[in-house]
């Protein structure tokens, strides 16, 4: 699963984003079953998720799109990652100083990547950061170090690997197998355009599901992240 978003509601402030107790009780419920394998593929850092998600001894947590992965058995950081971020703080520094005077226009910096937020923004001064991210971006984005990652009122700036949440949930669903041995079917649950890797990854081997109204290739639909707890809650309540 996705985190923001998906599992849960988004607000222009992402550090105030969290689980309400009734999400936090199906995490914790998911990951006492012994017939599943949970996990969450976000762009947030693994730290970040660990401060947001319900202490569980066998959920898989994916940061940075899949560029970081922990989970029972499995802790995995991309070699590449630690190479953009010289380049990736300066940037946030001078984005931070370049969007200043924009409302609702904020920057993260997630130390192996840099994100600008333009939710909250007004619709000329969404323009007027983006113009400005681009300007910024352009030297490290020619030099290839960087990738540009769009997302649902997002600009994110990654290490240019290849490497995106569909290698996440391989990663995730070859180390599961090898563990229990056995033939996994794969669920997926997303809704952001970053989740369309993770998507195509899984295609017609599992079951797809996009949250909201934004075009995507997964085969099933969720409004919102109260619809994906019913969703889970209804998993939870077979055998």
């Amino acid at each position: 699963m996705d985190f923001d978003g998906t599992l849960a509601e988004f607000t222009l402030d992402p550090s105030t984003v969290a689980l309400p107790p009734s999400r936090q009780i199906l995490l914790q419920t998911l990951d006492k079953r012994a017939d599943l394998s949970a996990g969450i593929i976000s762009g947030r850092r693994v730290a970040d998720l660990r401060e947001r998600v319900p202490s569980t001894s066998s959920m898989f947590l994916a940061g940075l799109h899949g560029l970081e992965i922990e989970g029972p058995g499995l802790r995995f950081a991309h070699k590449a990652v630690a190479l953009a971020a010289p380049g990736i703080s300066v940037l946030a520094k001078d984005l931070r100083r370049a969007v200043r005077p924009l409302s609702g226009v904020f920057v993260e910096d997630k130390t192996y990547s840099v994100v600008l937020h333009l939710r909250g923004a007004s619709t000329a001064d969404r323009l007027h950061a983006t113009t400005r991210f681009n300007a910024l971006a352009g030297p490290l984005l020619s030099e290839g170090t960087v990738r540009l990652q769009p997302g649902d009122q997002v600009l994110e700036l990654l290490p240019n690997v290849d490497w995106a949440k569909g290698d996440a949930v391989r990663a995730i669903m070859r180390h599961v197998e090898a563990d229990t041995r056995e033939t996994i079917w794969p669920v997926y649950i997303g809704d952001d355009e970053t989740d369309e890797d993770a998507f195509e990854e899984i295609g017609t081997n599992g079951l797809t599901i996009a949250v909201g109204k934004r075009p995507a290739a997964a085969a099933f639909r969720l409004d919102d992240p109260a619809a994906v707890e019913c969703f889970l809650g209804a998993i939870l309540a077979t055998e």
